[in-house]
């Protein structure tokens, strides 16, 4: 474990107490405690050979859980949206992981240092309308290091709330994202490419207080590396520790 690891597991670690605190007051996940979530399917769609290997351990079925991370009620106030994704070994819909599950979660925040900005830079009228990123690297097996991000498909559904445009979307077969991976090491480096495509297939009903999902679950060999991941670990089970049923 590298000195940032250890530094991001200690801060957390202070962290993790208040967002105990924090979970146990809303009853419900301190941030994202909202959201709507889907059967999908993942399919390659890369045209580099070189990323096949990556692409292909990453097709299948998923969940997916869209959320806001502040407002509850469907407020379309200012925010910042997450896209969360589990990568399914099973076609089962459960809340449950399985072996050689892997969950990956992006938020509408480049960086952390666009964090205060980020709820005035999203679209929170349309989950469609927005580019969703994982933040920090990931060394990501025949690969290295890493970052991915989840770009929208930016359609034009009708709808009066983002959850109506949203369905029109997943019911035409547009609501879709593509995975993209930018190298950080190699003769690749400093570009996106594209991986593969989630397209929801059916919005489906778990359980908020037992679908947990966790950044460091790696089944298909990409796993969350740096300060800002390490920073989450405390918060994370601090959080899910807490959660009432709801």
């Amino acid at each position: 474990m590298s000195f940032s690891e250890e530094l991001g597991r200690i801060i957390g670690g202070i962290w993790g107490p208040a967002v105990r605190v924090g979970a146990t007051l809303r009853h419900a996940r301190l941030l994202h405690p909202e959201g709507i979530t889907y059967r999908a399917e993942v399919k390659i769609i890369t045209p580099r050979e070189s990323l096949q290997p990556v692409a292909s351990r990453l097709a299948g079925p998923a969940l997916v859980r869209l959320s806001t991370a502040l407002w509850r009620g469907q407020r379309e106030w200012p925010d910042v949206l997450g896209l969360a994704v589990r990568l399914r070994s099973e076609e089962a819909v459960t809340e449950e992981p399985s072996p050689g599950d892997q969950d990956l979660l992006f938020a509408t925040v480049r960086s952390p240092w666009t964090l205060g900005l980020a709820p005035f830079s999203t679209d929170t009228h349309d989950f469609l309308e927005n580019d969703y990123y994982a933040v920090s690297p990931f060394l990501v097996n025949g690969l290295g290091r890493a970052k991915l991000r989840a770009v929208a498909s930016h359609v034009d559904a009708p709808g009066h709330s983002r959850v109506e445009r949203l369905e029109a979307a997943r019911r035409s077969g547009q609501a879709r994202f593509t995975f993209e991976v930018r190298p950080l090491r190699g003769e690749a480096a400093g570009r996106w490419y594209p991986l593969v495509e989630l397209r929801l297939l059916e919005q489906v009903e778990l359980p908020p207080a037992t679908l947990r999902f966790w950044p460091y679950r790696n089944g298909r060999g990409i796993t969350p590396v740096g300060f800002v991941h390490s920073l989450r670990l405390s918060p994370y089970r601090q959080s899910q520790e807490a959660r009432s049923l709801h």
